[in-house]
C-alpha cells in the first residue's frame, strides 16, 4: 500500500498520526524501526507542503 498524502487541510500533526498508523499497519516489515516510519512521514509531508505552495492551513 502506498504512503498517503495529505488531505487538503489536514493538520501536520494530524496527518503524521494517519501516516504512521498506516505505514506501521501495512509496511512494517519493510520498515521496522519506528523512527524510519517516522523520516518517511515527514518527508512525505514536507514534499506534500512545498509542492502545492501553501503553509499548513487548519482543519475544517
Amino acid at each position: 500500500m502506498p504512503i498517503p498524502d495529505p488531505r487538503a487541510n489536514e493538520k501536520k500533526d494530524t496527518y503524521i498520526s494517519r501516516c504512521m498508523e498506516t505505514v506501521t499497519r501495512n509496511e512494517k516489515k519493510r520498515f521496522p524501526q519506528e523512527d524510519q516510519r517516522a523520516a518517511i512521514c515527514y518527508s512525505t509531508w514536507d514534499r506534500w507542503q512545498k509542492e502545492h505552495g501553501h503553509p499548513e492551513k487548519a482543519e475544517s
